[in-house]
């Protein structure tokens, strides 16, 4: 007897038309398989059910859906947007607030975003500094002061001195030119008794030579002529002793003459150097008064500025940029303390563009904004216009380079969708400030959907061709 041959088990295949009867089969098949008539209830049941459908129609629905979806793809469009981060500014260019002195903020009197008028009070410097540098002024200017004082004392005592010692030297001067008149006068008059008594002696000589042969012949007697030659004799001793009067006058005129040249050149000495000394003390004092013109310019700056502690706005707007925000802070010279926009400017949004998404950026082009403060799913975007754009790039320092945007805001306000009513809608309407952040997106190019899905595969192929 052969063993029935294990069969495979296989799915039941379900076809509308029934089972041949058990005496159709053939034998080898009888002794094969199992009677129909041993078959479970539950089995016979699911055999006797029709064929499902649900197969045929999950096919159908995926080809009408990727039909579709091919369909959409091709033939949608989807927008591509750029987005730039910036704030709003009015219109124009906003004045700068610097500081013109090294100072510590005191007080600061304004926030950003906070509207101002022309001469309102923007921050209070410290005046430490300032009050230290007038009293440490006030005590050189009074130093310098007193020094000035000693120098013109000092200046008046050297020309008195000088004044003296000239009225000194033009008395000696005059003594020794009496004393050199008088020793001439005497010279002058011993010369002309000396003429004098010369011109005698030769009368004398002459007429003792006439006087001669007369006492040869005894006309006269001896004693005239004996008395004749002494008279002579006198008169040369006068003279001899004349001479020698004029020989001492003239050698004192001489010493005198030389003791007033030397005393006229002392006096000349001495006069140049207190022409000397007055003109430096003259420098000096000049020096001193220019010291303390610098000194009285320096307290009368210190004084300015100690009044200008106070930085007020020099126009009426809004502070746009506020730099320093906390007390104690330094302010450099030169430093920008604030900026403010002036008033009724239209704003504009002064935004930054990522060099990455800038390739298709042209003035002219519609912007969305969506404000931060401000929920666009409850208060809608503002429509706007690129107007500028940058013509290279700059360094941000959390976004690498970017591009600046100037774009026009074409709505001024901001008011609740939801709101049905108009003049609701008009009450709560709130107005867009200067200073406030926003996002804008600007619709670069169309394209299609299919082009954007095959994107990734394009460049996984240029990809692989590299």
């Amino acid at each position: 007897m052969l063993n029935p041959v294990p069969q495979k088990r296989r799915t039941p295949v379900f076809e509308p038309h029934p089972l041949p009867p058990p005496e159709q089969l053939k034998p080898s098949e009888q002794g094969v398989g199992i009677s129909p008539s041993q078959w479970s209830d539950s089995l016979q049941t699911m055999l006797d059910q029709p064929p499902s459908t649900l197969p045929i129609r999950f096919t159908l629905g995926g080809i009408v859906f990727c039909t579709c979806f091919a369909a959409w793809a091709w033939f949608g469009q989807i927008n591509e947007v750029a987005h730039a981060q910036g704030k709003l500014e009015p219109k124009g260019q906003a004045y700068k607030v610097q500081s013109s002195e090294l100072g510590k903020i005191q007080h600061v009197f304004v926030k950003e975003g906070q509207a101002i008028k022309a001469g309102q009070a923007i921050a209070e410097l410290d005046n430490d500094v300032a009050l230290y540098d007038i009293e440490r002024l006030e005590r050189e200017l009074a130093s310098a002061q007193t020094e000035l004082q000693q120098m013109q004392f000092m200046l008046g005592q050297n020309r008195l001195q000088a004044n003296l010692r000239t009225l000194m030297a033009q008395e000696k001067t005059a003594m020794h030119q009496g004393d050199i008149k008088q020793a001439r006068s005497e010279a002058m008059t011993s010369q002309a008794l000396i003429d004098q008594l010369q011109t005698d002696v030769s009368a004398q000589t002459e007429r003792l030579e006439r006087l001669q042969p007369l006492v040869q012949e005894g006309a006269i007697a001896q004693e005239y002529i004996f008395s004749a030659e002494q008279s002579l004799r006198d008169r040369q001793r006068t003279i001899t002793e004349h001479q020698g009067s004029l020989q001492k006058n003239t050698a004192i005129v001489e010493r005198l003459q030389s003791e007033l040249t030397q005393k006229q050149a002392e006096v000349k000495e001495v006069q140049l150097e207190s022409q000397q000394q007055f003109q430096q003390l003259e420098i000096q004092i000049t020096q001193q008064h220019a010291k303390i013109d610098g000194l009285m310019t320096q307290i009368k700056t210190a004084q300015t500025k100690l009044k200008q502690r106070f930085v007020y706005a020099p126009v009426s707007g809004v502070v746009s940029t506020l730099n320093v925000k906390h007390p104690g802070e330094v302010l450099q010279t030169g430093q920008a303390l604030a900026e403010i926009a002036p008033s009724h400017q239209p704003l504009t949004l002064s935004a930054v563009l990522p060099n990455q998404e800038a390739g298709f950026v042209k003035p002219g082009m519609t912007v969305q904004l969506k404000f931060d403060a401000f929920p666009y799913q409850d208060y809608g975007m503002v429509p706007g216009k690129v107007t500028k754009i940058s013509q290279d790039t700059h360094l941000d320092e959390q976004r690498g380079q970017v591009y600046r945007l100037e774009i026009q805001v074409d709505q001024a306000a901001l008011s609740p969708e939801h709101t049905a009513d108009a003049t609701t809608r008009d009450r709560q309407k709130i107005a867009l400030k200067a200073g406030q952040t926003a996002t804008a997106e600007i619709i670069t190019r169309n394209r299609r959907i299919v082009d954007v899905l095959l994107d990734p595969l394009k460049q996984l192929q240029g990809g692989m061709n590299l």
